[in-house]
């Protein structure tokens, strides 16, 4: 009942936000990306949509979806960015650029995904006093979404360096933002051989790089806008 009740909720919160990114689109003719609010609302959609499809296989993506969605509708809320729907300057009209900010969004949802599973193994493993069976099953859930999450933020920050490319005629400018998406990706790379690495096949130990590593992405997100600047700290 418990279940079928988060379902429904995943359900009608994705509707909604389904309903509100398409009039986005249809009104400033563009991907509903363009700021932050509009990428939060994004984000939550995207971990929704993750919660509905996976939710049969895993149990616990449904809630975790939940949690991650209205975060970053929280965040939308609070006025991240000014909520205006406007046209995008012409440099920003590419499907090139839609393509790469919609990979980096969605590696950054699963990663969030990840962050809350991590925490919950955590806490699992905190109870049990070692790492028992729902804390392994958790880090396995952990690495299973890692692979996407990975795979995603690679493929947004090459899609991201042809983009630059075409419009700035240079591939790679170490602009803060970028610099921090690679140190990101670098990170969570290592998560990735946890096999290869002893003690990162410990569940807590994997829980807690895990959690340290969403810094990272909170960093490349939030921080690089309001402490570094630079070049993607248009969209602000």
């Amino acid at each position: 009942r418990t279940r079928l009740t988060a379902v429904v909720l995943e359900a009608v919160q994705f509707a909604f936000l389904s309903f509100m990114l398409v009039l986005i689109w249809i009104v400033g003719g563009h991907i509903p990306l363009s700021n932050g609010a509009e990428t939060m609302m994004t984000i939550a959609w995207t971990v929704l949509l993750a919660g509905l499809v996976f939710g049969g296989r895993f149990s616990l993506m449904q809630p975790f979806a939940l949690i991650v969605s209205s975060l970053a509708m929280l965040v939308a809320a609070m006025g991240q960015a000014n909520p205006a729907v406007t046209l995008l300057v012409p440099v920003l009209q590419s499907p090139l650029l839609s393509i790469h900010v919609s990979l980096m969004m969605l590696s950054y949802s699963i990663l969030a995904v990840i962050m809350i599973n991590s925490a919950t193994g955590l806490c699992v493993g905190l109870i049990e006093h070692h790492d028992g069976q729902v804390s392994s099953r958790l880090a396995d859930i952990s690495m299973f979404l890692l692979y996407f999450g990975v795979f995603f933020l690679a493929s947004g920050i090459i899609t991201g360096s042809v983009w630059a490319n075409v419009s700035w005629g240079c591939y790679w400018n170490w602009d803060p933002k970028e610099t921090w998406a690679l140190i990101t990706h670098l990170i969570y790379a290592v998560a990735v051989h946890r096999s290869d690495i002893p003690i990162l096949r410990k569940p807590t130990v994997y829980h807690i790089f895990m959690l340290l590593a969403f810094i990272s992405v909170l960093f490349t997100y939030f921080g690089v806008n309001f402490l570094l600047g630079g070049m993607h700290s248009y969209a602000g």
